[in-house]
């Protein structure tokens, strides 16, 4: 135990000095700030108002008060910035456009007679010997306007670009570099102490390391108090990450595989990874302010709506994250930080997935090498990042619950005979069907399925398995029906009136894509919602797992087809369910076991899979950092 808490020691201080001096780097190589207006400006920007979007022109943009302020604590005044904007007046009479005067810390830098038209305004800053750190830039607008009774805003410019740029070499804030030692050595000593090893240990502190100061040095980043964020996040995962650790190796009375610290250590790793992006001030909020919205309504008591889904079609929106999430309410204030705490929440049940995987596959197969990879993949297959970061975290909640049926399906436990276990099957199913409209609908054919298989393909052992999940299936839907979806029958019956009179007539989606143009577009939707090599991966473990038989692979098997019939029922109606999502642990599990079978045959078999499990983690950290724009 000395031993180990001294190469926890060790690796946590490595940790801290590779991210103090990666984020040192990673601001020092790109010190620009720019906010294009595509979104909400930062809260260091004061006096803008919500961005707004052109079509025609396809310009986004934002109308300004009359004075504008840009707060940027901590920035180096040692050098001289240029500050850019692509303005204009907004006026059409020339002679009724204000003129803009630019302040900083209240000193005058000049100004610019705006136009009717978009222009390209860059106002020097010059170096502060006085005030070596920080700025406050004012924009002043000479006149506003009211466009009208139905607008009563007072606008004074209108703004495309803000931009502001050094002359030479800068230095990021103080507290930032701070904020990525503290967060960086905190998991870097939680990954030493659960007993990995020195050589990964190092390299995880890398990684995690780098990674950590890239978020935290990232735009408007180091200037908020996101570093302060960045540290609370990772000592918080840190002390959860060995805690379970050691409660775990306690229940089991031995201490955890190699391949069991590194699920726990990845998982870490990308849950801290994850998060530090959605809660980056630069992260565009996207649906997630609609999911705070209706946590809001579920608090105050009104579980049962409805939403309206691309087509048009009106659906009921579960609310079973939101009852989750209620339970941690109290923590936080109303308003903004609903929407970091559901992140939270719904990031965190999808570490736990990814973990519950791990399980399945030692379980089933007794292979830890694929137990460990599935683990990877589940958290690098794009489309479970990105379902997250567009704000749809009803179904990603819901997928992760979904996961955690798949597992309890797939475990020799579950079994008639065992009815307390059949039990948390009914709960793990009915909260899964309560989350999302989807994950009932793929979710319940798949268990009809791989209770199917487990009868027919599983031989006399499984005919009590099979006889378990079809109860459970068929108790877990009354209990959905009976407690939510019973409400909706009026709203069932028109929206499969409308289903039923488009695909009969042919109509085309949302997207305005015919059957046609949605066949030819599944490739594509592969391709970018997996990644290539991790669908290599996949087909080819499709291919070897096809003559298995136990459990796991038979319910592999049965999600699958689920996912495959409503695929099917995607290209040929214009309804749309997210079988996409739903086939991630398929894909994860299959990709896994090809990896680790083509690990042990020939060398060429093993530089293949590692190229391709490269490559994923590769497209996986790409994702998660494109998520920022």
């Amino acid at each position: 135990m000395i031993r180990r808490i001294g190469r926890a020691a060790a690796v946590g201080t490595l940790s801290a000095l590779l991210a103090a001096a990666w984020l040192a780097v990673w601001y020092a190589w790109h010190p620009a700030l720019t906010a294009d207006l595509n979104t909400d400006p930062p809260n260091l920007v004061s006096g803008v108002y919500p961005a707004e979007r052109n079509d025609e022109a396809q310009l986004t943009f934002a109308w300004t008060k009359q004075d504008v302020t840009i707060r940027l604590p901590g920035l180096d005044r040692r050098v001289d910035w240029a500050l850019d904007l692509r303005v204009r007046g907004g006026r059409p009479v020339a002679a009724e456009n204000p003129q803009l005067e630019v302040f900083a810390d209240g000193v005058p830098l000049g100004g610019r007679q705006l136009t009717p038209e978009f222009e390209d305004v860059t106002i020097p800053i010059l170096a502060s010997p006085e005030r070596r750190r920080g700025v406050v830039i004012a924009l002043h607008s000479s006149k506003t306007f009211v466009p009208g009774p139905s607008d009563p805003r007072p606008l004074g410019m209108m703004l495309d670009r803000i931009a502001l740029a050094p002359s030479g070499a800068v230095l990021a804030p103080r507290g930032a570099i701070a904020g990525a030692a503290i967060s960086a050595g905190a998991i870097g000593a939680a990954i030493a102490l659960l007993g990995v090893t020195s050589g990964p240990a190092v390299i995880a502190a890398v990684l995690l390391s780098a990674g950590d100061a890239a978020v935290i040095a990232r735009g408007f980043g180091p200037f908020t108090d996101f570093p302060r964020v960045a540290t609370t996040l990772g000592c918080a995962i840190a002390i959860a990450l060995v805690l379970i650790a050691w409660s775990t190796e306690r229940l089991r009375g031995q201490p955890l595989r190699n391949t069991a610290r590194f699920a726990a250590a990845f998982s870490a790793g990308a849950l801290f990874l994850k998060l530090l992006v959605l809660l980056h001030p630069d992260m565009p909020i996207r649906d997630t302010l609609f999911q705070a919205h209706r946590f809001e309504t579920v608090l105050r008591g009104n579980l049962f709506f409805t939403s309206i889904a691309p087509g048009g079609y009106s659906f009921p929106y579960s609310p079973g994250l939101y009852v989750f999430a209620s339970l941690f309410a109290g923590f936080v204030r109303r308003g903004a930080a609903d929407m970091t705490l559901l992140r939270i929440v719904v990031c965190s049940a999808d570490a736990i997935a990814a973990v519950l995987l791990y399980r399945a596959v030692i379980r089933a197969w007794g292979d830890r090498l694929a137990a460990a990879i599935a683990v990877a993949l589940y958290q690098l297959v794009p489309i479970g990042f990105a379902v997250i970061s567009t704000g749809n975290l009803t179904n990603a909640f819901a997928q992760s619950v979904a996961v955690g049926s798949f597992v309890a399906m797939s475990a020799a436990a579950v079994r008639l005979e065992r009815p307390l276990l059949v039990a948390l099957l009914v709960i793990l199913l009915a909260a899964a069907y309560l989350s999302h409209t989807s994950t009932l609908a793929i979710l319940f054919v798949a268990t009809i399925a791989i209770a199917a298989l487990f009868r027919l393909r599983g031989g006399p052992a499984l005919r009590s398995p099979a006889a378990a999940v079809l109860a459970a299936t068929t108790v877990a839907s009354i209990v959905a029906i009976a407690l939510y979806y019973g409400h909706f029958i009026d709203t069932y019956r028109t929206e499969f009136n409308r289903l039923s009179h488009e695909t009969a007539s042919a109509a085309v989606d949302a997207g305005g894509r015919t059957m046609g143009a949605r066949l030819e577009s599944v490739p594509s939707y592969v391709s970018a919602y997996f990644g290539f090599s991790t669908i290599v991966l996949a087909a080819v473990g499709c291919w070897w797992i096809r003559g298995l038989r136990d459990r796991l692979a038979l319910t592999i098997l049965g999600w699958g087809l689920s996912c495959a019939l409503f695929m099917a029922i995607g290209i040929l109606t214009p309804m749309d369910m997210r079988y996409y999502l739903a086939a991630v642990p398929v894909i994860a599990l299959t990709g896994a076991y090809a990896a680790s079978r083509a690990w042990q045959r020939s060398a060429a078999w093993r530089g293949a899979a590692v190229l391709l499990l490269a490559s994923a983690v590769a497209a996986g950290i790409s994702n998660w950092w494109g998520a920022l724009g």
